[in-house]
């Protein structure tokens, strides 16, 4: 049996509900994107009272298998105005398991006037507590009063004053195994939608008592160290473990898709300054707190985080991620690691995402704010965010916005969404799966790139699109890291098995992938449902009319095509 907990957040009643079927035994996007789809009216306003978060484990959230305690967050995206389920590592998921819960759900609203709370849930009781001294403070300080008050073991998570505001590019950021609130769900703008419930915090207690019932436990363990060993014998993973994923930096400066100067161009001069090499050998020369390996959760056997130091060894930023080191790298010509570091340190501090802000500064200097490769005014304007000025306040809401503001037609987003760090024209693979992902442009939606013979024709690319689709989608469906699938993509029966042994349900790798389409169904239903249209699924038009002048490639992706990789 698999518990929910459900919390109205406008009168503070709590009611738990027991389950049995498959979905709530998966969990992870298998359940949150099933129970938006249930439970959320598709036309409701994302940031009202009908519209519902929830936060879901996985089907081996609590266990001893690496890298299987990712925290599925669903609701509807005030960022898209469709379905969101964004993800993210850190403690929440194994503390949730201790207390015996698969899903988490906030319903209702208070006033807009109403106190901002903190809901607090032990294996006694679930309360909402007062809030208020959280409000205007930093992610960072409030991490450090949340464990001050709860211990560095309890699993928290916050928003920043980005998301307190109702802005659209905010997320939710989560405990890490040291106690700090610096995992995110980043995207779609669940941060704005937490907020709009008045809930400042939400705290999971490390006094849960429930562990793993097994089946047969002695399969089970010998299943785990199967999946470690498949990991390391992986060679991508084994890379991602070196140096993280910002080996995507010189990767994709080769394949000329390295997001460059507001995604005009696919190669930045001076790339090897910020790629992956620089950046490990940096923290290496600097010492102290930084650490070129550092796991989100644990166990873990990729370990592909990084701590970041600054020049006397201090932690300055953990984990600096490729998506950001382009985002707000590349994309702004900065050639400069401790500038991207200092940027993505005030993003995570202000709760917003950084793919989505760093999309929408480029937006800036395009527009003018401020010159490509000006390190101290894409600073500024980062602290801009940080202090909610007006300015701020429009780059917080995401580039779609800001482009619109400032008057800028090059606006890298789908949906609203803004493009993650793989430039459209030069593969088109990646351009098929932004343009029929549900959640917006969504590279973890289905990563083709590895796989893609030639990156700028679009010929097979919706077949490809899907393929990595599903593939991708899998480790959501169940609560895995991302990075899991390269060692499992052409064999789930190390994972199936494992549920096996712990769940005693038998699931078979066809109906397994029954459940992921099914899943891609109700989420793009919803989309339809709430007037997501063809129109919608495209990129801005300068990407069709303009050519990326390193691949002399424009967008050739049609209508059709991309309603062929959105059927299931």
């Amino acid at each position: 049996m698999f518990t929910m907990l459900r919390i109205n957040t406008a009168t503070g009643a709590t009611k738990t509900e027991t389950f049995s079927t498959k979905e709530y035994l998966l969990g992870g996007r298998t359940l949150s994107s099933r129970l938006v789809g249930r439970e959320v009216p598709a036309t409701c306003d994302p940031l009202g009272r009908h519209n519902k978060l929830f936060f879901c484990t996985g089907a081996l959230a609590g266990t001893a298998v690496s890298s299987s305690d990712r925290l599925s967050i669903g609701g509807k995206s005030p960022l898209t105005g469709g379905i969101k389920e964004s993800n993210a590592g850190g403690i929440v998921g194994v503390r949730m398991a201790r207390q015996g819960l698969r899903c988490i759900a906030l319903e209702d609203a208070p006033a807009s006037d109403a106190g901002w709370k903190i809901i607090v849930i032990g294996k006694d009781k679930t309360e909402l507590v007062d809030g208020e001294f959280l409000a205007g403070v930093g992610v960072y300080e409030k991490s450090e009063m949340l464990t001050g008050r709860f211990g560095k073991k309890a699993g928290c998570m916050t928003i920043g004053p980005t998301a307190e505001k109702l802005l659209l590019a905010t997320g939710i950021a989560c405990s890490d195994p040291h106690g700090v609130c610096s995992r995110y769900a980043g995207r779609g703008g669940l941060g704005a939608v937490m907020a709009s419930k008045k809930i400042i915090a939400m705290v999971i207690l490390d006094d849960g008592e429930v562990k793993p019932e097994f089946i047969d436990q002695d399969v089970f363990k010998a299943g785990a160290k199967n999946i470690v060993n498949l990991l390391k014998a992986n060679p991508v993973s084994t890379k991602f473990t070196k140096y993280g994923t910002a080996a995507m930096v010189d990767i994709c400066q080769a394949l000329k898709v390295l997001p460059t100067r507001n995604f005009r161009h696919g190669v930045m001069d001076g790339a090897e300054k910020i790629n992956a090499q620089t950046m490990y050998d940096t923290i290496k020369a600097r010492g102290g707190e930084g650490q070129t390996q550092h796991a989100c959760m644990n166990p873990c056997a990729i370990q592909c985080s990084n701590v970041y130091p600054d020049k006397d060894g201090k932690l300055l930023c953990s984990p600096i991620e490729y998506e950001t080191m382009a985002l707000m790298g590349s994309n702004l010509c900065l050639q400069d690691l401790d500038a991207i570091a200092v940027m993505n340190r005030i993003a995570n501090d202000a709760g917003v995402d950084t793919l989505d802000v760093g999309a929408a500064i480029g937006v800036a200097m395009e527009a003018g704010l401020a010159e490509f490769g000006d390190t101290a005014a894409a600073v500024r304007l980062m602290e801009e965010v940080r202090n909610l000025t007006p300015l701020g306040r429009i780059l917080a809401s995401g580039c779609k916005i800001a482009a619109k503001v400032l008057g800028v037609r090059h606006a890298p987003h789908v949906l609203g969404q803004a493009i993650p760090a793989y430039e459209p024209r030069g593969t088109k693979g990646m351009a098929m799966t932004y343009l029929s992902s549900p959640m917006g442009a969504d590279h973890t939606f289905g990563f083709t790139l590895r796989d893609e013979e030639v990156p700028t024709s679009k010929e097979g690319k919706v077949g490809l699109s899907k393929k990595f689709q599903v593939i991708g989608s899998r480790m959501d469906a169940m609560g895995m890291c991302n990075f899991v699938r390269y060692s499992v993509q052409n064999d789930m029966k190390p994972l199936l098995g494992l549920i096996q042994s712990l769940h005693g349900v038998e699931i078979g790798e066809v109906e397994f992938d029954d459940f992921v389409k099914e899943t891609l169904r109700i989420e793009h239903q919803f989309n339809l449902d709430a007037g997501i249209t063809a129109k919608d699924y495209r990129f801005c038009e300068t990407f069709y009319e303009e050519a990326q002048p390193e691949t002399g490639e424009k967008m050739d992706i049609t209508d059709e095509e991309s309603l062929l990789a959105r059927q299931w």
